[in-house]
C-alpha cells in the first residue's frame, strides 16, 4: 500500500506485517495522538467469511472495555479496503520477552499472567472465547500493563458461525479438545494460558516437536515435564490449566486469577517478611557499628590520655609511672607503636640510672673511705669538706652526717682548749 494517509489517519510506520494484511502506526490528524491501524488484505477482503472474520473482531474488541485487552476506537472502509483502529501501544510483546530469554522474577511473570487470564475473564464474562492465546497476542506495555490483542478468531459462546470440525488459531497453545475440532468452551483458553505460563517460566513449549503432527500428538496424549526453575505452586496452577479433560482445569478465567492472585499475594508477604528481616538484621548491623564506633571513640580517648600521662611521667623522669601507662596503652591496642616507644625510652632510662646509682655508690663509698682516712689523720677540715661533697651527691647519707659531726665536735673542742 503506498498511501501514505487513510482517512483522518497519517502514516508514520509499519508495526507489522503477515498474510492477513497490515498494521500501521498512524496519527489521528484530529486528535492528536499516536493509535495502530490494522487493514485487511486487498485480495482478502473480497472474501465474504475472511471479511466477516475481521469485522467481527473489531465488533467484538469495541465491546469489550478492560484494562489488558487492546482498545478499539474505529471499524471503517476506506476506497477498496477496511481497517480497525485501535490504541497505540509502546513496549514489547511477551514472544520477544520469552525469544529473547529476557529476565522476569517469578514475581513479574505471576503478575502478567495474573492481568491475562483478569482480561479473559472479563472476555469470557461477555460470552466471547479469544481461542487463539499465545506470546506474540500478548503484549507488555512500557508500564507494566498487559494487553491481549488479535480477536480475530474469537468466537462468541452463543454462535455457531464456526464450522464443526474446523480448527482455527495457533497449534502450539491449542487446547486437545480444539484439536479435536469438537464444541469449545472458556476452558480452552485456560488451556492456553497455561501453555504460555509453561513457556513464560521454563522459556520453551510445553509440547515442542519438529512438526505440526507431532506437537498435536503431544498436546493430546502427553504431559510436560515439570518446570525445575518454578516453584511448586506455580507448576501446579500450570499443570491444572493444561490438563487433557476441560473438567479437571479450573472452571473459570476468573478461578484462575483467583489461584494466580493467591500466590502473588504469598510471594509479596514473603518478600515483604525477607526485607522486614534484612531491614532489621542491616538496622541491627548499623546499630552495632555504631556502638562499636562509640566505643572505639572512647577507647581512643583513654589511649590517648594514658599517651599523655606517659609522656608527662617520662619528662618528669617518672620512668616506672611511665612504663606503667603505656602498658595501659597496650592493654588497649596491643600494636600501639607510640607506647612500645615510650616503654622502650622508659626502660633505656631507668638501665642509665641504675648504672649511675652503682657509680654513684662506689663514688661514696669511696669517699666515706676517704674521710675516715682523714679523720682518723687528725685532717678535720678535709674530712669534713669530704663529707659535704657527698652530702650534696646524697644528702640523706648517714656515714656522711656522722663523720661530718664528729669532725666539727673535735674541731669546736680544739678551739676551746686553745682559748
Amino acid at each position: 500500500m503506498k498511501v501514505r494517509k487513510i482517512n483522518k489517519y497519517e502514516i508514520v510506520d509499519v508495526i507489522g506485517q503477515g498474510s492477513m494484511g497490515v498494521v500501521y502506526k498512524c496519527i489521528d490528524t484530529v486528535l492528536n495522538r499516536y493509535v495502530a491501524l490494522k487493514t485487511l488484505n486487498l485480495q482478502l477482503a473480497n472474501n465474504p467469511e475472511i471479511k466477516e472474520r475481521f469485522y467481527r473482531e473489531a465488533k467484538i474488541l469495541a465491546n469489550l472495555n478492560h484494562t489488558n485487552i487492546v482498545q478499539v476506537y474505529e471499524l471503517k472502509e476506506f476506497e477498496n479496503f477496511c481497517y480497525i483502529v485501535m490504541e497505540y501501544l509502546e513496549g514489547e510483546s511477551l514472544k520477544s520477552i520469552i525469544d529473547n530469554k529476557k529476565p522476569l522474577s517469578n514475581l513479574s511473570k505471576l503478575e502478567i499472567a495474573r492481568q491475562i487470564a483478569s482480561g479473559i475473564a472479563y472476555a469470557h464474562s461477555k460470552g466471547v472465547i479469544h481461542r487463539d492465546l499465545k506470546p506474540a497476542n500478548i503484549f507488555l506495555r512500557e508500564d507494566g500493563v498487559v494487553k491481549i490483542l488479535d480477536f480475530g478468531v474469537a468466537k462468541l459462546a452463543s454462535s455457531h458461525m464456526t464450522q464443526k470440525g474446523m480448527i482455527l488459531g495457533t497449534i502450539s497453545y491449542m487446547a486437545p479438545e480444539q484439536l479435536r475440532g469438537i464444541e469449545i468452551d472458556e476452558r480452552s483458553d485456560i488451556f492456553s494460558i497455561g501453555a504460555i505460563m509453561y513457556e513464560m517460566f521454563s522459556y520453551h513449549k510445553p509440547f515442542h516437536a519438529t512438526s505440526v503432527t507431532e506437537v498435536m500428538s503431544k498436546i493430546v496424549n502427553k504431559t510436560p515435564d515439570y518446570i525445575p526453575r518454578a516453584p511448586k505452586d506455580i507448576n501446579e496452577i500450570i499443570f491444572k490449566c493444561l490438563a487433557k479433560n476441560p473438567a479437571e482445569r479450573y472452571s473459570s478465567a476468573e478461578q484462575l486469577r483467583e489461584a494466580i492472585e493467591n500466590i502473588i499475594t504469598k510471594q509479596k508477604q514473603k518478600k515483604q517478611k525477607t526485607k522486614s528481616f534484612i531491614d532489621h538484621t542491616i538496622t541491627s548491623q548499623i546499630l552495632n557499628v555504631k556502638e562499636q564506633i562509640k566505643k572505639l571513640k572512647e577507647m581512643r580517648n583513654k589511649i590517648d590520655e594514658h599517651i599523655e600521662k606517659a609522656k608527662q611521667n617520662l619528662k618528669e623522669d617518672k620512668l616506672e609511672d611511665a612504663i606503667y601507662e603505656a602498658k595501659k596503652v597496650l592493654e588497649l591496642d596491643n600494636a600501639n607503636q607510640e607506647a612500645e616507644k615510650i616503654i622502650e625510652k622508659a626502660k633505656r632510662f631507668l638501665e642509665l640510672k641504675k648504672e649511675q646509682e652503682k657509680l654513684k655508690a662506689k663514688w661514696i663509698k669511696e669517699k666515706l673511705f676517704e674521710a675516715n682516712e682523714e679523720h682518723d689523720k687528725g685532717h678535720l677540715i678535709k674530712a669534713c669538706e669530704i663529707c659535704e661533697s657527698i652530702l650534696k651527691i646524697d644528702p640523706t647519707n648517714h656515714d656522711a652526717k656522722v663523720i661530718k659531726s664528729l669532725c666539727i665536735k673535735k674541731i669546736k673542742e680544739f678551739l676551746e682548749r686553745i682559748e
